[in-house]
């Protein structure tokens, strides 16, 4: 007899929790979890590389282009020679963090890759290592925020504006929610 379907009470045909279409059912969904856990990680890694356009980035090849940019968003908003240069020193201690921060993040998302391709997967490590990720996510977070509010105390309050209004149209190149 199957028994993958069962009739409730009111007559209708429901199927059976533990039948095995419905139990690979499951198991596939929570591999795309394990599988979707690296996938969100460097999903959230790209998004706040995106998000470092004021800061510098201390990736190599990234930091000629990061320096232009604020170049670009401080000459927009008018910065003098002297402002400039207290920017440019408050970035430089924090660059050296940020690199270490990011070679960090990059060596826990290589281990979590390896650990879902492991041929036993340890959920637990898993866990542990996307809240490291996380962890050192934070940290990068609270440098580039330490690093943009120092920077903005240089600037006056109409330059501030100017160099907010130049990122809201660099983002608008890229549509509302970030689509090309």
């Amino acid at each position: 007899m199957d028994t993958s379907n069962c009739a409730n009470d009111n007559g209708s045909i429901v199927s059976d929790p533990t039948s095995p279409p419905v139990v690979a059912s499951r198991l596939r969904r929570r591999w795309w979890v394990l599988l979707a856990i690296p996938l969100a990680a460097g999903a959230l890694s790209a998004s706040v590389a995106r998000a470092r356009g004021f800061g510098g980035g201390p990736g190599e090849g990234r930091g000629p282009f990061m320096q232009e940019r604020m170049d670009h968003l401080l000459t927009a908003a008018g910065a003098t020679d002297a402002q400039r240069a207290q920017i440019k020193a408050i970035w430089e201690p924090l660059r050296q963090q940020l690199k270490a921060l990011h070679k960090q993040h990059g060596e826990l998302h290589h281990q979590m890759g390896e650990a879902v391709a492991a041929p036993t997967i340890d959920p637990s490590h898993i866990e542990q290592l996307r809240r490291q990720s996380m962890q050192t996510m934070d940290k990068i977070s609270a440098v580039m925020t330490q690093g943009i509010v120092a920077s903005a105390e240089v600037l006056t309050p109409d330059q501030r504006k100017i160099v907010l209004q130049k990122i809201e149209e660099h983002r608008g190149h890229h549509g509302p929610d970030g689509e090309n």
